[in-house]
Order: structure tokens, then sequence, then C-alpha cells
């Protein structure tokens, strides 16, 4: 694998860019797309490493908001010759280089390589020399800690945000398990709209029905499909069939009246039993969160033995079991197959992979997997995982949808990055306008709309107008025509 861009400590660095495969001095195209100006509200970033988690952060960032990478190895502007991003060579503490990238006008300034100490220094110089906002990544769990006090990272280094990406996975994992039957859980709006993800089993009683035909409760609606390989915005004729992905947005009120209609199986169900496999990192930490939840009986299998009599002594109603989770004698004897959820947090995909691939055959209602190989995340799934997730996707999924945006903001992307959901600002001189008279794009759907304090999960005859806030869903290709419909004139 390859570094970060972690181990330069000196160097003016150059600015360069890719055209045509080549590394040019500096010019007007990245990647072959144009530098042009944009509305007020875009971003200026600067990304400091470009390896595993500083990629993912350009590519997803890149095309709403004009993005820097700065790495010490040249050789890697390759790597983001297709982005719409502009490559810095050199070291992030380096004061020249970050002056190159434009340090005094950045808004958001993310130190993301393999090196912690280097973080905090590149956060540090880039705060002295005008970056507004900073946020250092973290490989050890002490530094998550050290967010306030007189010797906190933020007092004297200049860091607004930490981010640990295991602590990331913890709670991703534990908002899907309290989603029950879900796959994935979002929430939007300071929590007045969800944003769940459904797997359809054969008994869903949606299964063979067209969408148009669905007696949804009220406030809820569907807004993305995946079949197969693909991802879709769903018309009213599109046929739901058995392992599709369903995403729907709504309201709280209407999600907890919506698991019934999709989720049967689980929407009776008073408490879970939860099933934690690796008490490491992040398994300890989810573990700690589930301990004190209500109707969550919690197992813990951890095969070391001093972890276990830590997490022994930590958690207060857990079972601890000591031993392997690839262990099917065990897994049997424990009756671990009737859990509600298996959680396998190994810090090995092989391992998780056989982790889960047995309490899937033991019964276990929903399998959620560490995987920390981003190759592997298709094999997971292919082979029947519900929910595959990375420590580093969690971290990344957490910058993108914090980053406001001004009139136009990314909530959420969906399905590796074939669907989107925005959040966009009318502008106040719209006039209203009945949904079904938007123009919309026809990869495009309005999931709710936000008026003064209220939420609205808008039928065709229901109007937009300005001021409000709406939350759409759609695919990539559709994302300027959205954004282009409600610009402001």
């Amino acid at each position: 694998m390859e570094p970060d861009g972690a181990t330069d400590d000196d160097g003016d660095g150059e600015r360069t860019e890719r055209k045509g495969g080549d590394i040019h001095g500096a010019g007007v195209y990245v990647g072959g797309l144009e530098w042009c100006d944009r509305a007020a509200a875009v971003v200026h970033i600067i990304i400091i490493g470009g390896g595993d988690i500083g990629y993912p952060l350009a590519s997803a960032l890149c095309t709403d908001h004009d993005v820097f990478l700065v790495d010490r190895d040249p050789l890697r502007a390759h790597r983001f010759s297709h982005l719409d991003v502009e490559f810095v060579a050199g070291s992030g503490t380096s004061p020249d280089v970050l002056r190159n990238a434009g340090v005094e006008r950045c808004d958001l300034l993310i130190a993301a390589t393999r090196l912690d100490e280097l973080n905090i220094v590149a956060c540090s110089i880039g705060s002295g020399l005008g970056a507004r906002r900073t946020i250092c990544f973290v490989t050890k769990e002490d530094l998550l800690e050290q967010r306030s006090g007189d010797d906190s990272l933020h007092r004297n280094f200049g860091i607004d945000e930490i981010i640990w990406p295991e602590a990331r996975l913890a709670a991703e994992i534990e908002r899907i398990i309290m989603a029950p039957g879900a796959v994935d859980a979002e929430l939007f709006a300071g929590g007045r709209v969800e944003l769940l993800e459904f797997r359809l089993e054969a008994d869903s009683p949606v299964v063979g029905r067209e969408v148009a035909s669905l007696a949804l409760p009220a406030g809820v609606v569907i807004i993305a499909l995946k079949h197969e390989h693909a991802t879709l915005i769903p018309r009213g004729q599109t046929v739901l069939e058995t392992g599709d992905k369903v995403v729907l947005m709504g309201t709280r009120d209407g999600m907890n009246r919506l698991r019934p209609v999709i989720a049967p199986a689980s929407s009776n169900a008073d408490s879970q039993m939860v099933t934690i496999i690796g008490g490491g990192d992040v398994g300890f930490r989810l573990a700690q969160k589930l301990d004190e939840a209500d109707g969550i009986r919690l197992i813990v299998i951890e095969r070391e033995r001093e972890r276990g009599e830590l997490l022994a002594a930590t958690l207060r109603k857990a079972l601890i079991l000591r031993g392997d989770g690839t262990d099917l004698e065990l897994l049997e004897s424990e009756e671990i197959g009737r859990s509600d959820v298996l959680v396998s947090v190994i810090d090995n995909d092989e391992r998780n992979l056989l982790a889960s691939l047995l309490g899937h055959q033991l019964g276990v209602r929903k399998v959620i997997t560490r995987v920390s190989k981003p190759s592997n995340h298709h094999l997971f799934e292919r082979v029947g995982i519900d929910v595959a997730l990375s420590a580093r996707g969690a971290a990344v999924a957490s910058v993108v949808h914090g980053i406001d945006g001004g009139r136009s903001s990314l909530l959420a992307v969906l399905e590796e990055g074939q669907a989107r959901v925005l959040e966009l600002a009318v502008p106040g001189g719209f006039s209203p306008t009945a949904v079904r008279d938007l123009n919309l794009p026809p990869d495009s759907i309005i999931g709710s709309v936000l008026r003064q304090g209220s939420v609205v999960v808008p039928h065709g005859d229901d109007r937009v107008q300005g001021g409000d806030r709406l939350l759409v869903c759609c695919t990539e290709p559709a994302v300027p025509g959205v954004r282009d419909l409600f610009a402001a004139s």
C-alpha cells in the first residue's frame, strides 16, 4: 500500500496539475477539466495526504468545491488525474507548500496522512496561515480525548475537529443497530428527517408490487432503489424484487409506522439480541454504547484474556465470552444464531468474513461486518453480508456530510456514489410552483421540504416556494441539473 505522503519534513513544493496524463506546472486545467468561477458558497478545501483517506475525500468533494490535494510524492498526481482536483507536490508542514495551495483563503484544511504528529503540525501551521477551519485525522484513541481543556489540541494547535476513524465506525454501526430491519440509517435536519435503507426479503409484503400500489405511511417516500448493480430513482411503475435495496426518507413518525409495511419481521421486537465478535477498539466502543441502551441484550466474544477481563470490568449488562468468533462449535453452543444482529469487527477481513458467513448460516437476521480493504467491499456484499462498513468510509462520510455549502450542501452519498442526497436552498424570489411542474431532471426526487421549522414530504400538488430548503435525492449525472433549477437568479 502506498504511503500517504507522511514522511516529508521539508521542501517548498511545487504546484503541479494533470492534463493528458502528464504533470505540468501551474495552469488552468486539472484532469482535463477547466477551472471556472463558481458560486460564493463553494468551499476552498486543502487535503493533506493522498492515500486511503485523502483520495476518497477528494473524490467526494471535488464536484462541489475547490479542492487542493497536497502530497510529498509528485508521482501520485496520476491517481487524481480524472478528478477536478489541483495537486500540490510537497510537505503538508511546509508553509510555502500550503501557500501554494491557497491556505490564506482556505475554508477547510483536512490533514489525513498516516502520521498523527504530521497531521497535528500541518493543522497548526495551516491555522496560523489563515485556514478558517481544520480537521485532524488521528490513529490513536488517546488523541481523540484531547479535545477540550487547557492542554487540548484545539487550544494549543488550532485544531477544530479530531477524527479517529474507529470511533466514527462504531457510531455508524450503533445507528444501524438502533434501526431494526434497516441496513443503513441517517438523520438530517437535526433529527427531524430520517433516511432508512432496507434489503427486501422474499417474504416482504412489498415484493412483486409496483411502487405506486404501496400503502406507505404518510410522511414517507421511496427516494432510491438499488437493483442488482444499478441504482435508480424509482417511478410509480417500478416493480420491487427480492434482494433490492430500497432507500426511504421521511419524518420520524412516518418511519416508525413504516417497518410493518417493509420489514414486518423486525417491527414487533421489543428488544434485540446483539452479538459483537471482536472486543478491540471498535468492538469495545460499540459495546459501551449498546450496554447503556434500553432493549439490547449484548454478547461480546473476545479471544484475548486480558481484553476480555477489561470488557467484563467495564460493561455492566453484557455477557463476555472468551473464544474465537470463527469457531463454529462455540457459536452453536452459545446459540448465537438466535441473535437479531451479529457485528464482526475483528481487525482482519478474512476472519470477519468467515465469522459473518457462519452467523448467516446459523440464522442471524442481520450481519454487519467490518471491511478494511476497499477491494473486499463488493466481495462481502456479493456473498450475502447485509452491511459491510469500513472505518475509513465512516470517517470520510462524516467529513463530507458536515460541510455546509451555503445554497447547496451534500448530505449523503448512496451506493458508493451512484446517488446523492443534497440540501438545496430555494431562492427568495422563486415563484411558488407545484412539485409536478418543477421540471426536475428525470433521475431526481424531492424527499422532504424544510419550511419554518416543519417538515413536509411532498406530493405532486404540493408547492415549493422561496425560502424552502429541499432534501433532494438524485443520481450523479442529475446533480448539475438539480442545482441549476434552484440556482439564485
